[in-house]
């Protein structure tokens, strides 16, 4: 099982079912994830979690990409815009650390 933290929003989007992707920086933990693998997110500064099965997975070089797949963005920008959602990447994983990595789009559904 792969663990990963997540804001309340964004567990209330995956609850209602308009969140099916988490996007995330891919590293050594993103990398492993492969279909059919549990994946449990955690709420910060909360004892709530929820428990998702992986569906698939789609690696982009970088923001720019990611953002011409319609079909991801719509599924896991929670209705930001592209810059919004790139400042808030950035603040999330600092924005070297984004401009330096590869994108990654886990698709799920709950378990």
């Amino acid at each position: 099982m792969y663990e990963y933290r997540i804001y309340k929003s964004v567990y209330d989007e995956i609850i209602n079912g308009t969140k099916t992707i988490e996007i995330r920086l891919l590293n050594d933990k993103s990398d492993k994830i492969k279909k059919g693998d549990t994946i449990k997110f955690n709420v910060v500064d909360s004892n709530i979690s929820i428990t998702v099965k992986g569906l698939d997975k789609y690696i982009y070089e970088n923001i720019d990409l990611l953002w011409q797949d319609k079909d991801i963005v719509r599924e896991s920008t929670m209705n930001y815009t592209k810059e919004e959602f790139t400042n808030l990447l950035y603040e999330i994983f600092t924005k070297d650390k984004v401009l330096s990595s590869k994108i990654v789009a886990i698709k799920f559904i709950l378990r």
